[in-house]
C-alpha cells in the first residue's frame, strides 16, 4: 500500500460527508455498547466477588451426625434380629483436634486462614415470641476476618463481645422489636438455653439474614460441646479455586468439606450468567456494527463505480483499488473506535457519581458499581477495527473486479 492508495482513501472519506459520519457512528456505537456493558457487568461481578470475599466462608468443614447402622451389626447373626435399618438417636460428632486441623489446613496453597467455630440451629425469643436463627460462636476478632461483622454494624459493638452478649441482624431485631441493651433468651437445638444481652445489631450486605453471633465459650455451653467445636471455616485467596481447595482438604479431615459454590450455588450461577451476558452483548454489538459498515461500504462502491472505472482506465491495478477500500475501512475503524472509547469511558465515569444505599442502615455507595476494564476497552477497540477491516474486504473485492469499460459506458 503506497501513498497513492492512502491519498485516494482519504479523499473518499472526506468527500463521503454524511455517509462517512454514518459509518463512523456505527463503529462508535458498537464500541460504546461494549465498553458500557463490560464496565457494568464486570463491575457487578467485582462487587459480588468483594462481598463473597468479605462476607462468607469459602470452605466449611462440619462434623456430621453418625449414620444409622443395622441391628445385625450389633447383634450376633445367630440371634433374632430385624433386617430393617433402625435410625439411631442423633449424635453429633465433635471436632476435638481442631487446633491441629487448623494448623494443617493453613499450610495448604490458596488457604489464607482457618477459624474454629461452633454453629447450629436455635431460636431467640422475647416475651414468648420465638424467631429461628443460625447460631455462630467463635472468637469475634477471628470471625471479623471471615464475615466482617464489625463492618456491617449499625449499632453496638462486636469485637469486645462478652460471654453473656449477643449480636443479631437487623431483620431479627425488627421481627422481635429489639434494641441495644434488651435481654433475650437463646435456645439451641440441643435444648440448652441462656439469657443474652443484645450488644450489637448489624445489617448484612449480602442480605443473608437470620444469624446470631455469640462468643465461643457461650456457644460451646449452648450446644454441649465442652471445649470442642463442630465447624472449621476457611478463607482462601482465590475464591474461584475454592472447589479445588476443598477437594484437597477432604482427604485430610474425616468430616464434610464444602466450598461456597456448593453452599451458595445461586451466587456462582449469577456470576456466570453476568459474564456470559457481557460476552454475548459485546459480540452481537460488534457483529451488528460490522454488518452496518459492510452495507454502507457496498453502497459507497456502487456510488463511486465511475471513479473506480476512471482510476482503472488510468492504470490503477486491482490490488491498488482493493487497498483503497480496505484503507477506508481501517480509517473508519480506528477513528470510530477512538470516538467510541472516549464516549463509553465518559458514560462509565459519569455513572461513578450517583450514590445510594444498597442496604438499610449502611452508608450510601455507588448505585452503579461500574469498573473500568482497560483490557476489555482495548480489546473492544481492536475487535471493532478488525471487524471493520473485514467488513470492508467484500466491497473492496467487488470494486477491484469492476470492468472499467462497462462502468464508463
Amino acid at each position: 500500500m503506497g501513498r497513492f492508495e492512502l491519498f485516494v482513501a482519504l479523499r473518499h472519506l472526506r468527500s463521503g460527508g454524511g455517509q462517512t459520519l454514518l459509518t463512523l457512528s456505527a463503529v462508535a456505537s458498537g464500541v460504546v455498547i461494549v465498553v458500557f456493558v463490560t464496565a457494568l457487568v464486570f463491575g457487578l461481578r467485582a462487587y459480588y466477588t468483594r462481598l463473597l470475599t468479605d462476607s462468607i466462608p469459602h470452605v466449611t468443614i462440619t462434623a456430621q451426625d453418625l449414620p444409622p447402622r443395622p441391628l445385625s451389626d450389633d447383634i450376633p447373626s445367630s440371634s433374632l434380629s430385624s433386617s430393617r435399618i433402625e435410625q439411631r438417636a442423633p449424635h453429633r460428632k465433635y471436632i476435638d483436634n481442631w487446633a491441629a486441623l487448623a494448623t494443617t489446613i493453613g499450610r495448604i496453597d490458596n488457604v489464607r486462614f482457618a477459624v474454629p467455630t461452633v454453629s447450629g440451629q436455635g431460636f431467640v425469643s422475647k416475651g414468648g415470641t420465638p424467631r429461628g436463627v443460625t447460631v455462630v460462636g467463635t472468637d469475634p476478632v477471628l470471625q471479623d476476618r471471615v464475615s466482617n461483622v464489625s463492618n456491617d454494624l449499625v449499632a453496638g459493638h462486636y469485637r469486645a463481645l462478652q460471654t453473656g452478649e449477643i449480636v443479631i441482624d437487623n431483620q431479627v431485631a425488627e421481627d422481635l422489636r429489639l434494641t441495644i441493651g434488651d435481654h433475650i433468651r437463646l435456645t439451641s437445638s440441643e435444648g440448652n438455653s441462656s439469657t443474652f444481652t443484645v450488644a450489637g445489631i448489624y445489617s448484612p450486605e449480602l442480605n443473608i439474614t437470620g444469624f446470631a453471633y455469640v462468643n465461643l465459650r457461650a456457644a460451646e455451653a449452648l450446644f454441649g460441646l465442652g471445649t470442642s467445636v463442630n465447624t472449621v471455616v476457611i478463607k482462601v485467596h482465590d475464591i474461584y479455586a475454592a472447589d479445588a481447595t476443598a477437594a484437597h482438604i477432604a482427604p485430610l479431615a474425616p468430616y464434610e468439606v464444602r466450598s461456597w459454590t456448593q453452599q451458595y450455588p445461586g451466587f456462582l450461577s449469577e456470576l456466570q450468567v453476568q459474564a456470559g451476558t457481557a460476552y454475548m452483548v459485546s459480540a452481537f454489538s460488534l457483529g451488528a456494527a460490522a454488518f452496518a459498515i459492510a452495507a454502507i461500504l457496498v453502497v459507497s462502491v456502487l456510488q463511486k463505480s465511475k471513479q473506480i472505472g476512471i482510476l482503472k482506465a488510468l492504470g490503477a491495478r486491482d490490488a491498488q483499488i482493493r487497498s483503497i477500500f480496505i484503507l477506508e475501512g481501517l480509517g473508519i475503524g480506528v477513528l470510530g473506535s477512538v470516538i467510541g472509547v472516549a464516549i463509553g469511558c465518559g458514560i462509565v465515569y459519569a455513572l461513578t457519581f450517583p450514590k445510594g444505599s444498597w442496604v438499610a442502615g449502611r452508608p450510601p455507595s455507588q448505585l452503579w458499581p461500574v469498573e473500568f476494564m482497560p483490557n476489555y476497552i482495548i480489546g473492544a477497540a481492536l475487535c471493532a477495527i478488525v471487524s471493520t477491516v473485514l467488513a470492508a474486504y467484500l466491497p473492496a473485492r467487488h470494486a477491484a473486479r469492476l470492468d472499467p469499460v462497462e462502468v464508463l459506458r
